[in-house]
């Protein structure tokens, strides 16, 4: 910000500063806000409209003439929203003719102040995706957009700075409201989703105070609900914690609609032993998702890729669930096969998108069951843990098993919720007998089942 408030003071350095910034991260994270907050702050022009238009030549000079705008009323910013479907890669065989042209002007009206030589006014070009692997490579280098910016999923101090915001102008109650706990409750909520959330909670209570006007009797004013409210009604409204926590149950995370899942339901107590495995993802990821300074001041990288081995049905993926919702952090499901394309270079691309998604949401459980990895680099996925899940580790690469990718081997065990069970009934003898030798979760679960049902039937 500080050239568009003194643009004089590069030039009189002697160097270029940057002028493109691109903001990316999942929708309703808040780039646009941030664009216009630049603007607003900095009290310089900002350009946002760009027509695209069906006519040959008419959307390439929209764009010229905004750029022309923004540098005769220098300093200014433009802004472009959603600039990977007017910029997208310019290989794709699916794009047309024109759109190559629209994006090659775009490029060229980025690059003509330096290239002219002149000395022109200082214009920043911010531009907001949510695809950035979409873009075109020529925009991502330096002298186009100089700086990237990734705007993640709001942790649970940020949400609730964010709700503190949203609910600036709401009346609310003052007795026992708490935000920090609504915040809390919204995990995977992104700025946009808890705007919607704040509308919700408004609507649930307007239904409540409407409702609580009827009269007892039926058919003692038919038009109750038009009545207008009195001045002592009128003191009396306010939003409160009960509208909150049910428009929680409302309003859809956009994490969820990304096909990303929030914090599962899955809790240790469904898994019936293994207590082995729980100290195992104690000390390895809920500690350290707790207490993140104590870690960071023995200064080594620790172990964020785990492999769980086991047969089918023993509760690999259970376990991942539980250790997510311990943890109170997001937890994305992925099956390889999901990601396999019979395209060249497609399976890849989708592993690396899978990947660049998992650390906006960071921190998050990255399980991956059926296993196809993406795993150098550990140090670059802070905040995302790897879980790997087979029936079958001998076939997986060593070089996937290696330190720094699944270092962590975890074998899970051959293996009931709550039920009403007799109090003569002795799990643990049961356990014992060589009948259940070698049975795993899910087919313990099919005994009990089959129990039940008889039961139930005889």
């Amino acid at each position: 910000m500080f050239p568009l408030c003194n643009p004089g003071v590069p030039r009189e350095l002697g160097f270029k500063p940057i002028t493109g910034i691109l903001l990316h991260g999942p929708p309703g994270c808040g780039k646009t806000k941030l664009a216009h907050a630049i603007a607003n702050e900095a009290g310089v022009p900002f350009y946002k409209k760009f027509d695209v238009c069906n006519t040959s030549g008419e959307s390439e000079k929209n764009i010229r003439n905004v750029f022309s705008k923004a540098y005769k009323t220098a300093p200014s910013v433009i802004f472009i929203d959603e600039i990977d479907a007017i910029a997208s890669k310019r290989n794709n065989i699916h794009r047309i003719g024109m759109e190559q042209r629209i994006v090659t002007q775009l490029l060229t009206c980025m690059d003509d102040p330096a290239r002219s030589g002149k000395k022109p006014g200082y214009v920043l070009v911010i531009g907001a995706t949510n695809r950035p692997e979409a873009l075109d490579p020529a925009f991502r280098r330096p002298g186009r957009f100089d700086r990237e910016i990734v705007l993640g999923i709001p942790d649970e101090n940020a949400r609730a700075e964010i709700l503190s915001a949203v609910a600036r102008n709401l009346k609310l109650s003052k007795d026992n409201f708490d935000l920090a706990k609504i915040a809390k409750l919204t995990p995977g909520f992104v700025g946009a989703d808890l705007a919607a959330l704040a509308t919700e909670a408004g609507n649930l209570a307007m239904k409540r105070i409407s409702c609580s006007r009827r009269p007892d009797t039926e058919g003692a004013n038919v038009n109750w609900w038009s009545r207008r409210l009195e001045p002592g009604e009128r003191r009396d409204l306010d939003i409160r914690m009960i509208d909150f926590e049910e428009a929680v149950k409302m309003v859809q995370p956009s994490l969820r609609r990304e096909g990303f899942s929030a914090i599962p339901n899955g809790k240790w107590e469904d898994v019936g032993g293994l207590d082995f495995l729980r100290k195992e993802f104690d000390d390895y990821i809920i500690s350290r998702i707790r207490y993140p300074e104590e870690y960071e001041e023995f200064g080594v990288g620790f172990e964020q890729g785990f492999l769980l081995y086991g047969p089918p049905g023993c509760g690999k993926t259970l376990i991942a669930k539980a250790v997510a919702n311990e943890a109170g952090i997001n937890f994305i499901h992925i099956k390889g096969p999901e990601l396999l394309n019979k395209w060249v270079g497609e399976s890849e691309l989708a592993v690396r998108r899978i990947f660049s998604r998992a650390r906006t949401c960071s921190p998050c459980i990255f399980f991956f069951d059926e296993f196809l990895i993406e795993l150098d680099g550990g140090d670059k996925r802070q905040g995302v843990f790897v879980i790997g899940a087979t029936n079958r580790p001998e076939v997986i690469d060593e070089a996937a098993k290696r330190p720094g990718r699944l270092g962590k081997h975890m074998h899970v065990p051959s293996l009931t919720k709550d039920k009403p069970i007799s109090e003569d009934v002795d799990l643990v003898a049961i356990g014992l007998k060589k009948a259940y030798d070698n049975l795993s979760g899910a087919d313990l679960a099919q005994v009990v089942c089959t129990h039940c049902s008889k039961v139930l039937w005889f």
